[in-house]
């Protein structure tokens, strides 16, 4: 009797998980390109955190999540809530200077390029000729793509804190918190069934930004939520759906593949600014996103 041999891996399932990502990535895009509509509003971004945790919430109690949860565990998964929040906020801040979505956006998902940073100065880890060489190509696009023109002049206003690129130190600084969160996010995210993980850290993330409102005096936002709640629970939607996603491919695939892939994100951010916005579209942010690309790639390489 001939024994049957199991099946040899196929490139298929890869193929799959690296298209989750970019689904992943379409969809981070896509609730930024929301808010960017809405100019930052914070009534909105509550509204969609809101929508997206009570979601989450009754996904984890059909899915029974949490009889398995690890409560010892569950603090690292606040710690990410708070500094996404941070990141959140930071970017609506951004987009309330009037930042157009296709400059903005891609200043927002610059993470990647502290991580080997923090690596350096907390673990004491070296930094190689390749990641170092990813970590200046990543800030000089970071800055071409904000600057109004690749120029001297320009590039003085920006490290002169001039006030037209405001927007864009708030867009740096939600990629720079958003590192933070990462931490606490892969540190103890293994450890978490998916629905219970989601359920908790968007449930967390939404109590953050409640508690935000609440403290900045904008606590008024059943009536906003109430008119908006057809395009609040489409954003909702979006935004659990981005994090499942790319959690779930997290899970199949290399995170050097995986964090490449998701800038993909700024490709789609670019699209909705220039198609349903309407913003100028330029060949030099196209090279700018090229250089963010090339940069974050060498990151991974050399890491």
């Amino acid at each position: 009797m001939t024994a049957i041999l199991p099946r040899a891996p196929t490139y298929n399932m890869e193929i799959k998980y690296l298209a989750l990502i970019v689904i992943s990535s379409a969809l981070h895009a896509f609730y930024n390109f929301l808010m960017r509509k809405n100019g930052g509003d914070h009534y909105f971004l509550n509204g969609i955190l809101l929508a997206a945790g009570l979601l989450s919430v009754v996904a984890m109690t059909l899915l029974k999540g949490y009889a398995e949860i690890p409560w010892n565990n569950v603090p690292y998964i606040y710690g990410a809530s708070f500094f996404y929040i941070l990141y959140q906020i930071f970017v609506n801040k951004a987009y309330q200077q009037g930042g157009a979505i296709s400059t903005s956006y891609p200043l927002t998902v610059l993470s990647p390029l502290f991580i080997p940073i923090w690596a350096f100065i907390v673990l004491g880890e070296k930094i190689s000729i390749l990641t170092g060489a990813g970590i200046g190509a990543t800030v000089l696009g970071a800055m071409m793509v904000q600057m109004k023109e690749i120029s001297l002049t320009e590039l003085k206003k920006m490290f002169q804190f001039n006030k037209d690129y405001k927007g864009a130190r708030y867009a740096i600084l939600s990629s720079f918190v958003y590192s933070f969160g990462a931490i606490f996010d892969k540190y103890r995210v293994s450890s978490f069934q998916a629905s219970a993980y989601l359920g908790l850290l968007v449930g967390f993330m939404s109590l953050n930004m409640i508690i935000y409102m609440l403290i900045s005096g904008r606590a008024d936002f059943m009536g906003y939520t109430s008119k908006n709640w057809e395009i609040l629970l489409i954003g909702g939607i979006a935004l659990l759906f981005s994090f499942l996603f790319f959690r779930l491919a997290l899970q199949k695939i290399d995170v050097s593949i995986a964090v490449p892939m998701r800038q993909t994100a700024i490709i789609f951010a670019i699209l909705f600014g220039v198609v349903f916005l309407k913003e100028k579209f330029k060949m030099e942010k196209v090279v700018a996103v090229i250089v963010i690309f090339v940069g974050i790639l060498l990151i991974n390489i050399g890491m």
